[in-house]
């Protein structure tokens, strides 16, 4: 005879909250390494080398900075805006988003003298206006030209090579680390069931393993760097 709570069925309901953490952790820690890893496949719509790309960009940033023609402002926004339309809605989105939020936090800040000297408005708005154009091109340059490459341009315009050499392992460990934290998220979520109470442990865990991890890979870079004479002749990756 079997017993009679052996014939019970149970039915176990966890409650919410479980991996709602760990999913918004991981929604923000893969937009950020999608902004930093290459993408390959993009650098091919404008095919010119990252040198010029990079000359372009600072003599039109330069001639930006320095016009106070609104004629000049228009033709610019006329032709990054039209060069832009060109891109998906979804990447378009990404590349107008912070020039957006750059262009309102300059208004907000000038909000004030506008106010007080209702003269100038039209220069605070021109000003507000030269920032939305000029992170949009700094976007469509991060977009369409890989890191590696940009790197190499900056070393080309005799920038020093150690400069170049902490960007490049700056950029390269972001990656390395963010995914890192994405892997432990993502066990952490697997292994999550109902309501998680202590979130910040959680945070606390996975930032603890991630620190060792860098510090582990920060010390096998400087042994690296000794064992191969590393003399700050560096040329990009």
């Amino acid at each position: 005879m079997i017993p009679a709570w052996m014939q019970k069925k149970e039915q176990f309901a966890p409650p919410g909250d479980g991996g709602a953490f760990a999913v918004r952790s991981l929604k923000a820690l893969g937009g950020l390494l999608a902004r930093v890893r290459v993408q390959r496949g993009r650098e091919g719509r404008l095919r010119l080398p990252a040198l010029w790309k990079l000359l372009l960009l600072l003599a039109l940033l330069l001639t930006l900075s320095l016009s106070r023609q609104p004629l000049l402002l228009l033709a610019l926004a006329a032709l990054v805006l039209g060069y832009a339309s060109t891109l998906p809605p979804g990447e378009l989105w990404s590349v107008l988003k912070p020039a957006l939020g750059a262009a309102v936090l300059a208004l907000l800040l000038l909000l004030p003298a506008m106010l007080l000297w209702p003269e100038g408005r039209g220069n605070n708005l021109i000003l507000a206006g030269k920032v939305f154009i000029s992170i949009i091109m700094v976007n469509l340059l991060n977009r369409h030209t890989p890191w590696n490459q940009i790197t190499r341009a900056l070393r080309q315009l005799h920038v020093p090579g150690v400069f170049v050499f902490v960007l490049d392992l700056t950029l390269k460990y972001i990656v390395l680390l963010g995914g890192l934290m994405v892997e432990l998220l993502t066990a952490r979520g697997l292994r999550a069931v109902g309501r998680d109470r202590h979130k910040y442990r959680s945070v606390g865990g996975v930032m603890g393993v991630t620190f060792l991890r860098s510090t582990e890979l920060s010390r096998q870079t400087w042994e690296a760097m000794c064992c191969r004479g590393f003399t700050e002749d560096y040329k990009g990756l």
